[in-house]
Formats: structure tokens, sequence, C-alpha cells
């Protein structure tokens, strides 16, 4: 394909999403015309692959007694078929939230028609902010610091004695990572680039370590490791948190449209996008476990339907997005997505209680963090008022998401 400068680049999985946040149309459009012209090249094969593995999992469920692979997923989760259908159905009852933000980002990118190419341009994009780690390490603990003394006094220990491997280096592992280590602590792999963007890495990597931290110390070594279900709270929380705080602190009004713009973003794929997949999946099993015949037309009349559904009038469903199923990976480790949804909801209502300066709320929540799996994971976080069984959690990050999309649309209008 041809990239923004006329030159000839190659398009690989890797390279696609960086394609697709290109501010030139060209080079957006092309990007997702190649790439799923690749995918409608071998839609059938792909299809056979995914049905097949669908039959495993519903075959291994039915051998081991459970109603559905769904029940089979969710308990092996420490959740439910409720929390399932809880975020789905939520999701549904206000999907008309998404479709507003969509509306205004259509308005703010000022295109006659907006097409699934462009939905992952930010146009508050400036020039890439460089930062020290120094200036990130502040920024992350006066951030944090409404977590408590005890929290940032652990933080500063984890900056000061090389728990972190910071910057980037040759034969390196990309990424970033966190591991915890019983009755040592945990470990942080960074490739710190002196990106603005790289603090809130180092924030969402920290609050991993800090979870670990607080379990590995009050438990023993069977229950320190957490659940699936709660493993990324901790850390989305400090994300909410650092983002707050960046927000509120931003003079430079295109500055703070950039962070709510990144903010929003994140919601919109963690949380709607996810859930648009766990009820492709939840159709998909359901279907198969009925016996029905299911074609690649099938899925792809069923994702085209789903994504006209969760992206609204405002954008334009091309039919290229038909495909996309094929190269979602999750698929494949079934019912797997859905915790990113739940992830998100917990750690913003989390969020949101710490940061009203809710009474005794840090210390609770603080206590949940030292349970490890010594409590089933619906039941942790009921210790601090979430409910994945309700359609109330979901709820918070729905208000929590139109609030932010509001605050935005105020910034433009000044």
């Amino acid at each position: 394909m041809i990239n923004e400068n006329g030159e000839v680049v190659e398009l690989t999985d890797s390279t696609y999403t960086i394609y697709l946040k290109s501010q030139d149309i060209n080079v957006r459009k092309q990007a997702f015309n190649l790439m799923y012209k690749k995918y409608s090249e071998f839609i059938n094969t792909i299809t056979e692959m995914y049905i097949a593995n669908v039959k495993a999992k519903s075959t291994t469920a039915k051998l081991r007694k459970y109603k559905s692979s769904l029940e089979k997923a969710v308990i092996h989760d420490d959740a439910s078929i409720k929390v399932y259908n809880s975020l789905i159905e939520s999701v549904n009852e206000n999907i008309s939230v998404n479709h507003e933000f969509l509306e205004l980002k259509k308005k703010i990118l000022n295109l006659p028609e907006m097409h699934l190419y462009d939905l992952y341009v930010n146009p508050f994009e400036q020039e890439k902010d460089e930062i020290t780690f120094e200036e990130a390490k502040q920024e992350v603990l006066n951030a944090l610091k409404i977590l408590g003394n005890q929290y940032i006094n652990k933080l500063t220990e984890a900056f000061e004695n090389r728990w972190i491997d910071v910057y980037a280096k040759p034969n390196k592992r990309g990424g970033a990572y966190s591991m915890g280590v019983y009755n040592v602590h945990p470990y942080v792999l960074l490739n710190f680039v002196n990106s603005k963007r790289d603090v809130s890495t180092i924030a969402h990597e920290l609050g991993h370590s800090m979870h670990s931290y607080y379990s590995n110390k009050e438990q023993n070594i069977i229950d320190a490791n957490y659940t699936i279900m709660v493993a990324e709270v901790a850390s989305t929380v400090n994300e909410i948190l650092l983002s707050d705080y960046q927000i509120k602190n931003e003079k430079d009004d295109k500055k703070k449209a950039e962070l709510l713009y990144e903010l929003l973003e994140m919601i919109r794929a963690t949380f709607f996008r996810q859930a648009m997949f766990a009820e492709f999946e939840k159709i998909v099993h359901e279907k198969v476990e009925k016996g029905e015949s299911l074609s690649s037309e099938d899925f792809n009349k069923l994702y085209y339907e789903l994504n006209k559904k969760y992206f609204g009038k405002e954008v334009i469903i091309d039919n290229q997005i038909q495909y996309e199923w094929a190269r979602i990976p999750h698929f494949y480790s079934d019912f797997y997505v859905y915790k990113y949804a739940t992830g998100i909801s917990a750690a913003i209502a989390i969020a949101t209680k710490i940061l009203n300066n809710e009474p005794g709320f840090v210390e609770r929540y603080i206590e949940m963090l030292k349970q490890g799996c010594s409590k089933k994971s619906i039941d942790l976080l009921k210790m601090v008022d979430v409910d994945l069984e309700s359609k109330y959690t979901y709820d918070i990050t729905i208000n929590f998401y139109k609030n932010k999309i509001n605050e935005l649309k105020k910034i433009i209008e000044k």
C-alpha cells in the first residue's frame, strides 16, 4: 500500500492499526480495504476453523455436564451467566449513548460522511509531547496520591529500588508487563520512549504490581494469585485516576480535549466494542448448540448487523466490515472478551467513589486488593459495592461515558 509520503509500504496486522489512525483519509481507506479483501479470500476456510473450535468447546461443555459452553466459561472465570447477560442487556438498552459520541466524532472530524475506517483518528492530536521518566514518575505519584500514603510510599519504593526495567533497548521484549513474584516483590517491564502516552502505561502496570504486592503480602502462595475477572481492575482504576488528574490540571483547552477524547475512545473500545464481540460470540455458540448449520455468509451477516446496531446511523457501515470477525483471535478463546468490558466497568465504579472521596472507601478498596483469590471474584468486587450481576454497574460506566461526552462538547463550544 501507499503511505502518507507516497512510499510503498507493507500492510501487516500490526501496522494496520497505525494506518487507521492516519490523518490522511486515503491511507485509512486503502488499509481498510486491503486488509478485508485478503480476509475475504480465505473466509470459507476461516469459517470452518471457527465452527470446529465452537463445536469442540460446546462438546467439551456437554461432556462435563454444563448446560452450555457459556456456562462452562463463566464458571471457570469465577463469574456467572447473569454477569454476561446483564452486560449485554445494559449496553443494548443504552446504545444511543455510543451513537451520541460517534455523532460528535463526525462533527469534530468535519466529514460529510464518516466510515468505519475514520473511527480511529484523534482530531485533537497535536505534536507528540515528550516527557522524561522523572516527570512521568512524578505525574503518576501526584495522580495516585488520592489512594493514601501507604500506597504512594510503596510506589515510591518501586521507583527507587529497581522494580522497573524502564527503557527500550535492543533485543528487549516489546510492550509492557507486570509480574508478581511471591515472597519478593513485583517486577515491571516497560519500553519507555519519553512519550506522554507512556505515563498511562506506567500507571496501568503499577496497578497490577500493587495488586500483586498486596495479595502476595496477605495471602498464602495458593491464594495469592487473583483471577482474570479482577486482574485488570486495579490497573484500570489507576488509569482512570490518572486521566482525571491530567484533565483537571490541563490549562490548554486543545490538550484537554485531546485527553478527554482519548479517554472516551478507551471506553468505546474497551466497553462497547468488547460487548459487541461478546454478543456475537453468544449468538454463534447458541446457534451451534441448537444444531444449526452455519456458513460464512451467516457469520458475515450477523457481524454486519451488529455493527449497524452498535455504530448507529451516523456511521457508514462499509460492506468490508462483515469480514472483521475473522481477524479477532480472542474468539478462539471462547467468551474471553466480555471480561474487558466487566473489568473497565468495575474500575470506573471504583474510581468514581474514590474521586468522590467517599469516607472509608479507599481502605475498603485496598482491603479488596489484599484478598487474592481467597474469595470468589464476584464476592471480592462486592466488597467495594460492585455487583457484576447487576445492570446498575454497567449503567455507571455508561453515565460516566455520557458525562465525558458532555465535557468534551463544552470545550468544543467555547
